[in-house]
């Protein structure tokens, strides 16, 4: 979570800052906090400004601007509030009592719940902007090549499950049996079919799904948008009337999946705002330093600057190792 003095850096940036270099310098800094007879001993308002500044400054001062930037990019509401209830409550749960989960919290820079709420309203608020910004920036090239290549009707289809029952208290070689096992019955299905049996045949004879084995393994008619990304895109592969030539490994276990019919796809505008969130979602997937990115565009969008050279470079070498991070 956070190490911050926030209390204390607000204090001192109360103070007041002036100079015309590009340091920010305390009013009457020079002043000193702490004296001692030796007064080459004595301790400045600077001294210990210069020292806050570099060790908790630039964290601080990130989520003091992104509060007051975010407040306006993404208004209050009740999924927000809902979320942060939801995180609280899933903490509360492995206390016995409301000091013990204080004294956790405390532990962590919190002083109340109160401040535990507003960082995750805070990180939420963040994440909500970011895929603002990333929906504002997919291009209509790629919202019409996904359309084109990937956007079907609806889906009247079939499959044959085998389930690959794997718990943790399983050895490593009887983890391995069992994704073997599962392997050999799936890939005996398929050349059941490659023989000629009909889908519907072999479901009743292999597949593990309980709900459809007895009716030949039929989902119904469905929209390939309500369906996980695994089981999505095998779809997608099929034409209608081919089923899956290779197992394909979900998370239910292995499946062979079967298109019996296609209905007309829907039109652009229908899908767009579903074509632009998945989009959306594979970026973040496959580059996690947007989340960084975003958050500075969106600061750079409110005419960011930071008036002090050391604390630029604060922020500069953090965002520098935030990134390289998600590398």
């Amino acid at each position: 979570m956070k190490k911050t003095l926030t209390f204390l850096i607000l204090f001192i940036f109360i103070l007041g800052v002036c100079g015309c270099s590009k340091k920010a310098n305390l009013k009457d800094g020079d002043n000193s906090l702490i004296t001692f007879k030796d007064t080459k001993l004595n301790i400045t308002t600077n001294d210990l400004y210069d020292v806050l500044k570099e060790k908790y400054g630039i964290s601080t001062l990130i989520d003091i601007m992104d509060r007051k930037i975010l407040d306006k990019e993404v208004p209050d509401s009740k999924e927000i509030d809902e979320y942060v209830d939801t995180q609280v409550a899933s903490l509360k749960n492995y206390y016995e009592d409301e000091a013990s989960f204080l004294q956790y919290i405390n532990n962590y820079g919190y002083k109340d719940e109160n401040e535990l709420r507003d960082y995750f309203e805070l990180n939420y608020k963040r994440n909500l902007a970011v895929y603002d910004y990333l929906e504002e920036n997919i291009n209509d090239k790629d919202i019409e090549s996904y359309y084109n290549d990937k956007i079907m009707g609806d889906i009247t289809g079939s499959h044959i499950l085998i389930e690959v029952n794997i718990t943790d208290s399983m050895t490593e070689e009887e983890k391995r049996q069992a994704k073997e096992d599962g392997t050999t019955k799936i890939n005996e299905a398929i050349q059941k079919l490659n023989d000629g049996k009909t889908f519907a045949e072999v479901a009743k004879e292999y597949s593990n799904d309980e709900a459809t084995k007895d009716n030949g393994g039929k989902m119904g008619t469905f929209n390939a948008t309500t369906l996980d990304d695994v089981s999505r895109q095998a779809f997608e592969k099929l034409k209608v009337g081919e089923y899956s030539k290779e197992a394909v490994e979900t998370e239910y276990g292995y499946e062979i999946f079967y298109k019996e019919k296609e209905g007309t796809k829907p039109t652009l505008d229908e899908v767009k705002s579903y074509i632009i969130k998945t989009l959306s979602d594979e970026k973040l997937a496959t580059d996690n330093t947007l989340q960084y990115k975003g958050l500075m565009e969106i600061r750079k969008k409110y005419g960011f600057e930071i008036k002090d050279e050391d604390l630029e470079t604060y922020y500069e070498n953090t965002m520098n190792n935030l990134m390289k991070s998600e590398d």
